[in-house]
């Protein structure tokens, strides 16, 4: 898959999908998940009636974004439980992210091509290429299962000074919420920015 055609590199998205779908993949695949991870990834993705606004209680005193709750407001267990799944099976959820995450797509890649960034007219064109078992291995040497800290800068609802978030990852995958407007409730998978000149 070729990903990217920026002047500059960006965080590639790899998988689309909702927190329901993506615990039922990695359950069809013998991975265990509680409902209360499951739960958790539901209010982190702003599931209706698992969002901060489904709950004058907690609403009546947000100053941050009411749509979906962040991973540090997470129950402390569950947010463990998937630090504990995404380390002991990052090999294998990398995989079905890769290889299985569509379950429509004709042929399982075996290899990721991607284009690095936009070229002009009087440079080569420069691309990373993977077997994707040989990314799976370079992206768990580059790191398990971490938090980053971050803050929404832009948007209906910027953080107030000193507001920081933890978005998790794994290797050079990031996950988020996608949050876009036609797609409230979406889980999102992104390639790290840049992950090929660090791995």
């Amino acid at each position: 898959m070729s990903l990217i055609n920026n002047k500059t590199c960006t965080n590639a998205q790899l998988y689309f999908t909702t927190a329901r779908a993506f615990v039922g993949l990695l359950r069809n695949n013998g991975i265990q998940v509680s409902n209360a991870a499951t739960r958790a990834l539901r209010q982190f993705c702003g599931d209706a009636g698992f969002r901060p606004l489904d709950n004058p209680a907690i609403l009546a005193n947000r100053a941050i974004d009411p749509r979906r709750f962040f991973w540090e407001e997470l129950n402390t267990a569950a947010t463990k439980e998937w630090e504990s799944i995404c380390s002991k099976h990052q090999d294998q959820i990398s995989r079905l992210l890769f290889q299985k995450g569509y379950i429509n797509d004709p042929f399982i890649p075996d290899f990721l091509l991607h284009k690095t960034k936009k070229a002009s007219a009087w440079e080569k064109t420069e691309v990373a290429i993977y077997s994707i078992e040989e990314l799976i291995k370079l992206s768990r040497h580059y790191q398990g299962f971490v938090t980053k800290p971050y803050t929404v800068r832009k948007g209906t609802y910027k953080d107030p000074p000193g507001v920081t978030h933890l978005a998790p990852r794994f290797g050079i995958i990031q996950m988020q919420r996608g949050g876009q407007q036609q797609h409230p409730e979406q889980l999102q998978f992104n390639l790290e920015t840049g992950y090929f000149y660090r791995i």
